[in-house]
């Protein structure tokens, strides 16, 4: 006997889903279907074309997918020298390439060769070699930021997004995570870190993007760092007609939700 017999319940999963990140993914296939892209502007009050340097995006991870495409030492050593704001910087990334590596807690064997990529320096490392908490905050800002992955990002062009974070149950999420880094943060009396403030912090300080923050969720309460919309006005405003009808019962299933904070 498996867990559904015993339970009695064997429903199909789009029926019982509570994963945020698949409605995501319908709302982002839903988005790349013809004239979809045009209902969506429309719905956000924008009056953008589609140019060629359009695209739509899933779990959008531009900062981390650029840093492997620097290949020069330099210029990585300019990246964080130039964007990390804390005192001392320069003299930092002046020194050798393992130093550098060892000071921001690389995990494993710091490289000899090679600045080692910023999302892999861990914070239970760091905190020992800057007890300054502004400047520890602003290390850990930088660090996360080449790891977080906003739900769906639209490039209008290369200069210019909406940014759409999905959620269904959930709330909006913070940082440090772990009860470990959590209580690092305590102790240094630091505040959290929200997830929508660090997504603003990568777009726009870090990448240069002037970009458009919208939460689409169920809940009735207002969001005060992002525009909001709910699923229901959503996908009323797209054509679904090519969706499958798996989807389409989720689609009906999240637009009749309605919950609150």
């Amino acid at each position: 006997m498996n867990i559904r017999e015993t339970a009695g319940l064997a429903p199909n999963y789009f029926e019982i889903n509570r994963e945020e990140r698949n409605y995501a993914a319908i709302l982002f296939a839903a988005l790349c279907q013809p004239g979809n892209i045009e209902r969506f502007l429309e719905l956000c009050g924008r009056e953008d074309e589609v140019g060629p340097e359009f695209g739509i995006y899933f779990e959008y991870a531009y900062l981390r997918d650029l840093w492997f495409q620097i290949d020069s030492e330099d210029i990585k050593r300019s990246v964080i020298r130039d964007h990390l704001k804390i005192k001392g910087i320069e003299e930092i990334m002046a020194k050798p390439a393992e130093e550098i590596n060892r000071l921001f807690g690389v995990a494993g064997t710091p490289s000899a060769t090679h600045i080692q990529f910023p999302g892999k320096w861990a914070l239970v490392k760091y905190a020992e070699n800057f007890k300054d908490k502004d400047a520890l905050l602003a290390i850990c800002r930088f660090k996360w930021s080449f790891n977080i992955k906003p739900d769906i990002v639209i490039h209008l062009s290369k200069s210019k997004a909406i940014c759409i974070e999905a959620k269904y149950e959930s709330g909006e999420g913070s940082y440090p995570a772990s009860d470990v880094e959590k209580a690092i943060f305590d102790q240094r009396n630091l505040p959290r870190v929200m997830q929508t403030a660090l997504q603003r912090y990568m777009m726009e300080e870090l990448l240069g993007v002037e970009t458009d923050f919208w939460l689409v969720d169920s809940k009735t309460t207002r969001s005060m760092s992002h525009k909001k919309l709910n699923w229901k006005e959503v996908f009323e405003a797209l054509n679904l007609e090519a969706t499958p009808a798996f989807c389409r019962a989720m689609v009906e299933r999240i637009s009749s939700a309605e919950t609150r904070s």
